[in-house]
């Protein structure tokens, strides 16, 4: 298992990233040395492909309120034994099947042995933590529905995202506008840490051949 996470890490991810980084510099050149040279194609060629696509018309499924409450409330008995019979076997399972150095000789990270370990007792900790929590609300919800209900008053809120950013959809334009008012100046600017990547990332790629 290690040694498989390994090649996935070393010959899959790294090169890939790496190509990637290149492929955009080489762009980034393009771009660069296309500004400074004849800046009218490139604007044509940005007319033609920036255009904007509405996340708000998308996501506004995600947006909108859902309540479960009614159908929890009407089977609440039910739904806490779930909550506590869930909750309890994970606890069981956290505390009594899970050996942290088993798991961290299995992720074989590489970071000390001892920070991954810690890092993995901590989530487990976390876990039953939030276990304990679930196995709470199941007793709450099943055999105390009034101090339920008093406790979801209190923490049962519901924040919708477009109405907190409601300006978050929109293009903005100044740097589009800056560059088509300074156009070789920009191309200057995005050339020489263009180059810069085309060269680095060119010479990993080149090493790796």
């Amino acid at each position: 298992m290690p040694y498989y996470y390994d090649y996935v890490f070393d010959q899959l991810l790294v090169p890939a990233l790496i190509l990637f980084f290149f492929i955009g510099g080489v762009f980034s050149v393009v771009i660069g040395v296309g500004l400074i040279v004849s800046s009218e194609k490139v604007f044509r060629l940005f007319g033609l492909m920036n255009y904007s696509v509405s996340t708000r018309r998308v996501m506004r499924p995600m947006a909108v309120q859902r309540d479960s409450g009614n159908f929890v409330w009407k089977h609440r008995r039910m739904a806490g034994a779930i909550f506590v019979a869930g909750a309890a076997y994970a606890v069981y399972g956290l505390i009594a099947r899970v050996d942290g150095a088993a798991v961290v000789s299995l992720i074989n990270l590489k970071f000390p042995p001892q920070f991954v370990l810690w890092l993995v007792q901590s989530v487990r900790i976390f876990l039953i933590a939030g276990c304990i929590i679930s196995i709470t609300v199941g007793l709450l919800l099943a055999f105390f529905p009034d101090a339920m209900r008093a406790i979801e008053l209190r923490s049962s809120l519901w924040h919708s995202t477009r109405k907190i950013a409601p300006d978050a959809d929109k293009m903005n334009f100044a740097l589009d506008n800056w560059v088509a008012t300074s156009p070789r100046l920009a191309g200057w600017i995005i050339l020489f840490p263009a180059l810069g990547m085309v060269g680095y990332f060119g010479s990993l790629l080149l090493g790796r051949i």
